[in-house]
């Protein structure tokens, strides 16, 4: 399999990484605490983020240096942090559907120690849309199997309490 180096990447504040591919295309890559989905009782779920990756002027270029890249932050992150990253494939353009194959062709090609456990969720917001999430936990995490836990039951039920004000 060929080796795809990563870009050069800046930790430019706290839970925020920056990078600039040979095209000139700059990307943003922000962790984030998820307010959106998760209500103020459910704090077990405040070890899950949510990680946004925003290119600031995508071309339309095949680069895998962007999915290595990106794999290594989260590895990084991961790695670093112990917690879970939550993620969405975005459907503003009508290609959600191949980001979510993208994103596991770099599951694939980039998670080379199958350190990455992945799993999947719809979670509603309080208007009721409901979106597909994706979770990414290290498998050699102390706390892996509370993360995984939170994700697919407390912070569901806490998702679906929200508009009730239960406790979680």
């Amino acid at each position: 399999m060929k080796k795809y180096i990563p870009y050069d990447y800046t930790n430019i504040r706290e839970l925020e990484y920056q990078f600039i591919t040979d095209n000139h295309s700059v990307y943003d890559v922000k962790f984030k605490y998820s307010d959106k989905f998760f209500n103020e009782n459910c704090s077990r779920c405040r070890d899950i983020l949510e990680v946004d990756i925003y290119c600031h002027n995508e071309l339309s270029i095949k680069d895998y240096r962007i999915g290595a890249t990106i794999y290594e932050i989260i590895n990084l992150f991961l790695s670093d942090s112990c917690n879970g990253i939550m993620y969405r494939c975005s459907d503003h353009d009508g290609k959600q559907c191949k980001r979510e194959l993208q994103f596991d062709r770099w599951r694939e090609t980039f998670d080379e120690d199958e350190k990455l456990d992945v799993f999947a969720q719809t979670l509603c917001d309080e208007e009721e849309i409901c979106v597909k999430y994706y979770l990414l936990v290290d498998k050699g995490c102390l706390s892996y199997e509370s993360i995984v836990d939170d994700f697919n039951n407390e912070c569901k039920h806490c998702n679906s309490s929200k508009n009730n004000d239960e406790e979680c």
